[in-house]
């Protein structure tokens, strides 16, 4: 969604990886005309979620370096000028419900609960981090209903959704939008969109053939039940029609679902995106 996200707002692709405009001068990014790409996949918000990655507190860190450089290039005021207009998007969080999860797979209440606002404080945490550094415009995507994707499916008995794992996006959600509307009020300058991606998926899941899906519950890509078993490997299962498919894998969307989300929360109602969409953050010239 992030590849579709930055077309939405008129790049060609993504920006590229922070290491190729960390330590050399490129204008387009002093400039403001081009950004960097510090994501890690299988990343999260925890330290401890995912093994050989890069977690947001160090993609945090990697962003600080380069600040530094665009710092020691430009002006202070230029400096600044360019961050508070630049557009900082995160999607984080799944994995660590995963990860969660996958240690205890009935957790009690006051577990999940516990569990989800240590994640949203540290999340609120790096988000402050950022402004201090300069960063004024937030975009941020929840978690969608990651009981329903594939390999969660698998592991039940009737094949349906995991409420488990649901239950915790849920909370997630609700703690990071009370999270950025708690920063919007305290921090000056601070403009923020939270995405819906669960709103979207959730919508998709409901009427698919108005949306051009027909499959919502089995992986294009894999093996096993729902092909939900194992990744999308050489010797996998692979579907002939995937833009019909709301997941490519056991766990991630098809570039069909991703581009359909992408546009729901760039141009969509409050549904999709709150307290604006993307596109109304993207364009907002007072920060």
């Amino acid at each position: 969604m992030m590849d579709c996200s930055a077309m939405n707002m008129g790049f060609k692709r993504s920006p590229p990886p922070f290491l190729a405009v960390a330590n050399r001068t490129n204008n387009q990014v002093f400039r403001g005309l081009l950004g960097a790409n510090f994501a890690s996949a299988g990343s999260g918000i925890l330290d401890t979620t995912g093994s050989s990655i890069i977690p947001l507190s160090q993609q945090v860190a990697q962003f600080a370096a380069v600040q530094r450089n665009i710092s020691a290039r430009v002006s202070q005021g230029a400096a600044g000028a360019v961050l508070s207009r630049s557009l900082f998007l995160l999607s984080t969080g799944g994995n660590d419900l995963f990860a969660f999860f996958a240690r205890n797979s009935t957790p009690s209440d006051a577990d999940a609960r516990r569990f989800v606002a240590n994640l949203v404080s540290l999340y609120q945490n790096h988000v402050k981090a950022l402004y201090v550094l300069g960063a004024r415009k937030f975009a941020v995507i929840d978690v969608p209903p990651i009981g329903c994707c594939p390999y969660p499916r698998s592991l039940h008995p009737l094949g349906a959704c995991i409420d488990a794992l649901n239950e915790l996006a849920r909370g997630f959600n609700k703690g990071l939008r009370d999270a950025m509307r708690g920063l919007g009020s305290s921090f000056q300058g601070l403009k923020y969109s939270v995405g819906s991606s669960h709103a979207v998926v959730q919508s998709i899941m409901k009427h698919p053939q108005r949306l051009g899906f027909k499959d919502t519950t089995n992986a294009c890509c894999g093996s096993g039940r729902f092909n939900g078993k194992s990744g999308c490997t050489p010797n996998a299962t692979l579907c002939g029609n995937r833009h019909e498919y709301l997941f490519w894998d056991l766990l991630h969307p098809t570039h069909a679902a991703s581009k359909v989300a992408a546009a729901a929360i760039y141009n969509g109602s409050l549904h999709f995106a709150a307290p604006v969409n993307f596109r109304q953050l993207v364009e907002d010239q007072q920060c």
